[in-house]
């Protein structure tokens, strides 16, 4: 009876064996799959989204209003007395009463590291006698306010403005704050546009526009002007 048990017990194991060996030896899931083929790896997460070009972003215009109606000084003196003899500066010529019919008033903001410089008083002027003559493009007071008194309709810039002025205005080198980064912005009716280099010269002096220039930090805010003409 014993060697029956023994026999039948043999048996048993033998079939316990065989069985286990057909599942894959008892050794789980972490082999091979059957063909010898690997798991298909996870996909990569996708990824994530390219930063912003840089410069392009347009600050936005200041809550702060200021009301520069009589004239008085923005920001920190830095260019002297721009006054000329009075001689023609390419087109234009110094005329002791300009015409109002066609004027317009601009505004230009040049910063430094985001700090207002004071654009100077009587650029496009020259004394005459007791008085002064006035090139097209000029300034009457140091808020930046920009007066245009054209002879007849037409369209007039900011790099006339700097011609008539004397100064540069390169992305190297503007008014003479040279080194820095060069920004330039426009705002017309509180919508700000950024205006590439190739066009800086060709902005045109509209009526109410803001013109702000900035060197070195970037313009965090742009200035908010308003006056009466």
């Amino acid at each position: 009876m014993n060697n029956f048990a023994n026999v039948a017990t043999r048996a048993l194991v033998t079939t316990l064996l065989a069985s286990l060996a057909a599942c894959g030896g008892g050794g789980g899931s972490d082999g091979p799959p059957v063909g010898g083929n690997p798991p298909s790896p996870n996909p990569a997460p996708p990824p994530p989204p390219p930063p912003p070009a840089p410069g392009t972003v347009v600050p936005p215009v200041s809550p702060t209003v200021q009301d520069i109606t009589d004239g008085h000084a923005i920001g920190t003196a830095r260019w002297g007395d721009p006054q000329t003899d009075g001689s023609a500066i390419g087109n234009f010529n110094c005329i002791l009463n300009p015409p109002q019919t066609f004027e317009v008033y601009a505004h230009l903001s040049i910063l430094v590291n985001n700090e207002p410089q004071r654009i100077p008083t009587r650029l496009g002027a020259a004394p005459q006698g007791q008085t002064h003559c006035f090139y097209t493009i000029h300034t009457h007071d140091s808020s930046g306010k920009i007066h245009v008194t054209p002879t007849a309709s037409g369209t007039f810039t900011l790099g006339e403005l700097f011609q008539i002025w004397g100064q540069p205005l390169t992305n190297s080198n503007v008014a003479g704050v040279s080194g820095l980064p060069v920004e330039i912005f426009v705002t017309d009716n509180g919508t700000v546009t950024k205006v590439e280099e190739a066009d800086w010269a060709n902005i045109e002096l509209r009526s109410h526009r803001e013109i702000t220039i900035g060197l070195g930090t970037a313009v965090t805010e742009i200035p908010n002007f308003t006056w009466s003409d």
